[in-house]
């Protein structure tokens, strides 16, 4: 009896030190610590507990529902694809739940799930559709396989003191190892790259090395699997933000790869707090949360640049960096918009927001300047603001690098919003997301052959031929130069110049938001100057969204029969559906949108065209979208300066039925002077008021003091 009570005291002690060893669990974003406060609920916490209550309303039927984890064979849309969605989501929500109300059958339903899968993974081959160079096993791309991994990770990580030891190492050993080793071994390129495929693939390897205690692999996971740091996610913090948090890919991509960059970060933090890993780079994943929500109109859309679809701050991705961001920083206008987005994740941060979030201010959006590059100097996106009654106009001016492979040859182009609309559109990317008939919901074919071609955005193209000629090894390698902005009360101007996009052409874009007594609404002037020691044909469209309601010049309108506008280049999409050629020296087009008139009043002459066009040529599938366009064309120009006003004005309310100025109060506008070094333009309104602006084209020293002929002004820019 002693021998055996001391061979129990010895066994119980060997288990107890090699429990004790384990890592404790949770340990990713929802911790033991973390999960003490939501339990104790030492304040009102209704958003957190309102979601709580849609979570377990939403996964307590499916757990008394057969577990599907069928073969996978569809792309993006079809349902092998939606299936194992699903699973991970209610995996990754039924394990939190588990943790929060301690019912084993949450903990059981993630339990036989995931054995199903370790059953079926180690025999997967390749997934059946090859769209992709980096196919996945369960999906049809490598990148879902990772973002299956980031969710399931922490669903593992919440129900694994649940498990027995075989049955964690039956999971492991034939579901996580083996995934691992496909994503960070197999497809070594895409997990050493710098790019947001990477960002996802890292943050599966390094998540799931921390559940299992894989110090070797998490290493791997954050300085490349040579360790020498030229990767891994650490490398990706280096070389995909510039110091005032901006995305390389642009706003849509930096919304898809907060969350990974956020998720991860958070879990490094509750793991190893000394890596101080969110005051890196100066605390650029914390600043990239504010960046992005500064990308954005006053509804919280994103702009539309670089291959981009509809996405707002509610969306998933934004409640992840809302509440980790939050929790962090304690900046109070983050909150307003967790009380928008109305959910919270359900771990401390998440829980922290709900019992703050009567504290909430206001967000304010900026006018600003954002640098693009690693270091800073990439160029950049310019945003201007003005207050609106009742909301705001927005203009932003994109003069960044490339932007990689989801990057648009774009060189100076633009976009406006105003009356939480956006009035001059950026096309965004030709792609039905997860719509499976829409070829498999990737990206589809026009995307290169319009979307991403330079007469597909608002800017200049120079004889009918892309920046860079389509070319993205040698559109990477230049980015255009910031050169100067204002931020007054009455006016803000953003100014960059490019010099490589086009060989031999110098291009300077100079964009105003001018409030003015004499304007109802804040007035946009577009100037574009050109320099170039050769003749080339200039076209500056402009794609405005609305109803055209009427112009104050003639043209021929193919009513009947359409020709195209060129043969390549992106032009193959653009029906003509009238042309004109004015030989006035302004003309004025003016649409509706929504309730409100805009007009767009150009500087024009004898050998300005002018084309009224629309997308949707050359396309049998109707995968583009019939939007308008308005564009201006140059022949045998060597220099020249486009001047354009946007002017917003009056209303229509059908409902009452009235129409309040349907017409600009732009008279004209004249070019003073026009040289290298500098612009002298004045509006005069119809009712005999001025507006003269004075610009130095070559000179931003904002306190050089510049005089021509009767003209004086100090600075950049004035405006009399």
């Amino acid at each position: 009896m002693k021998t055996k009570s001391i061979l129990t005291t010895i066994f119980l002690f060997l288990a107890f030190t090699i429990q004790a060893k384990l890592p404790e669990h949770p340990c990713l974003l929802l911790t033991q610590k973390g999960i003490e406060k939501i339990k104790a609920q030492n304040k009102p916490a209704m958003l957190f507990n309102t979601t709580l209550t849609q979570i377990k309303n939403q996964i307590y039927p499916i757990l008394k529902q057969p577990i599907e984890v069928p073969l996978p064979k569809d792309a993006g849309g079809g349902y092998t694809h939606e299936q194992h969605k699903r699973n991970y989501n209610n995996m990754y929500n039924a394990g939190v739940l588990f943790q929060l109300t301690e019912k084993k059958e949450y903990a059981e339903y993630v339990k036989k799930m995931l054995i199903q899968y370790a059953e079926m993974y180690p025999n997967l081959p390749l997934h059946p559709i090859q769209k992709s160079n980096y196919r996945g096993k369960l999906f049809w791309q490598g990148l879902n396989e990772c973002v299956w991994l980031v969710y399931t990770s922490q669903a593992y990580d919440c129900i694994y003191n649940y498990l027995n030891p075989k049955e964690r190492e039956f999971i492991e050993n034939n579901l996580f190892k083996p995934m691992v080793e496909f994503i960070a071994i197999h497809n070594k390129s895409t997990f050493e790259k710098i790019h947001n495929h990477a960002t996802w693939a890292v943050t599966g390897v390094g998540m799931i090395s921390y559940v299992m205690g894989d110090k070797d692999m998490l290493e791997k996971a954050l300085y490349g699997l040579d360790k020498s740091g030229k990767s891994g996610f650490i490398r990706q913090i280096d070389q995909l933000f510039s110091p005032d948090g901006y995305f390389e890919e642009g706003p849509y991509y930096q919304r898809y790869s907060l969350q990974p960059f956020i998720m991860f970060a958070q879990a490094i933090e509750n793991n190893e707090p000394e890596r101080k890993i969110f005051e890196y780079k100066n605390g650029v994943i914390l600043k990239a949360v504010t960046t992005l929500l500064q990308m954005s109109e006053n509804n919280g859309q994103f702009f539309h640049f670089n291959d981009a679809l509809d996405k707002t701050w509610h969306s998933t991705e934004l409640v992840w960096g809302i509440d980790i961001s939050y929790n962090r920083t304690g900046n109070k206008q983050l909150l307003s918009i967790a009380k928008e987005q109305n959910t919270v994740i359900l771990n401390e941060a998440g829980y922290k927001v709900a019992t703050d979030i009567e504290l909430a201010q206001p967000f304010i959006h900026q006018t600003m300047v954002i640098s693009d590059g690693a270091k800073g100097d990439e160029g950049g996106i310019g945003i201007l603001r003005c207050p609106n009654k009742n909301n705001e106009s927005c203009v932003a001016l994109k003069y960044t690098s490339q932007g990689m492979g989801h990057g648009h040859f774009d060189r100076l182009s633009f976009t406006y919003y105003d009356n939480n609309k956006e009035i001059i559109q950026d096309y965004g990317a030709a792609r039905f997301l997860n719509i499976e008939p829409k070829n498999g919901g990737h990206y589809l074919p026009e995307n290169n052959s319009f979307s991403k071609q330079t007469i597909g955005h608002n800017t200049l193209i120079v004889d009918e031929t892309s920046h860079f000629n389509g070319k993205l090894d040698e559109a990477s390698k230049y980015s255009p130069t910031f050169y100067a902005f204002i931020n007054g009360e009455q006016v803000k101007m953003i100014s960059a110049k490019d010099k490589h996009a086009v060989p031999g052409v110098t291009m300077q874009r100079n964009l105003l938001l001018i409030s003015h007594p004499a304007f109802e609404h804040p007035l946009i002037i577009d100037i574009f100057k050109i320099i170039s020691q050769k003749k080339h044909q200039y076209d500056l469209p402009y794609y405005y969204k609305g109803h055209l309601i009427n112009t104050d010049y003639k043209y021929n309108a193919f009513d009947t029969t359409r020709t195209l506008l060129g043969s390549k280049n992106g032009y193959q999409h653009l029906w003509i559906e009238a042309q004109g050629n004015p030989r006035q020296e302004t003309t004025s087009t003016t649409w509706l949108n929504d309730n409100r008139f805009y007009t767009l009043t150009a500087v024009t002459d004898e050998n300005t065209e002018i084309f009224l066009t629309r997308i949707g040529g050359n396309d049998p599938n109707f995968n583009l979208r019939n939007d308008p366009c308005l564009m201006f064309r140059q022949k045998e120009s060597d220099n020249h300066t486009f001047v354009s006003l946007i002017e917003a004005h009056g209303e229509y309310n059908p409902r009452l039925e009235y129409t309040l100025a349907p017409y600009t109060n732009v008279q004209n506008i004249q070019i003073i002077m026009d040289t290298e070094e500098y612009t002298i333009l004045k509006v005069t309104t119809k009712n005999k008021q001025a507006i003269t602006i004075c610009f130095a084209n070559t000179d931003n020293n904002p306190h050089s003091v510049h005089k021509i002929r009767d003209y004086s002004w100090q600075g950049v820019c004035e405006i009399k």
